[in-house]
């Protein structure tokens, strides 16, 4: 059914658990995953794009993912993209069309259905704006 999982990291704790799903979801499919972490970052006039987090630590959540997927069995693969804050969605989004997922799996940051509301999360974002199946890990 899901032939390629997209995976989709913030760097909390919520990404155990999605990790943990995407390995099994992988496992009944032997389906291939690709895990994305958006680096959320600033545009700064003529300095370009600043990003709020270093590109070695945005990889090496990257990397100990896939390297935890290929150690479970599954065939993992990574990418790091960097995006403006309200545009991270659209990035996971992009991702995902881009190794063609066939589902996309992120944890859920736990913010109230209201703050989320007001807010906008990444989440709620990816949901409302895609066509995929969405597993929202817990």
């Amino acid at each position: 059914m899901f032939e390629t999982i997209l995976t989709a990291l913030d760097g909390s704790e919520h990404d155990t658990k999605a990790l943990v799903a995407t390995a099994e979801l992988a496992k009944l499919n032997e389906a291939t995953v690709r895990i994305v972490h958006v680096r959320e970052g600033d545009f700064v006039g003529r300095a370009g794009f600043i990003a709020r987090e270093d590109n070695e630590g945005a990889s090496a959540l990257v990397d100990h993912a896939v390297a935890t997927l290929v150690a479970s069995g599954a065939k993992a693969s990574g990418t790091v993209r960097s995006s403006l804050p309200n545009l991270v969605a659209r990035e996971i989004l992009d991702e995902a069309h881009d190794c063609g997922a066939s589902v996309i799996v992120m944890g859920a940051r736990g913010l109230s259905d209201l703050k989320g509301l007001l807010f906008g999360s990444n989440t709620h974002k990816v949901l409302h704006l895609g066509h995929l199946p969405v597993l929202i890990i817990r």
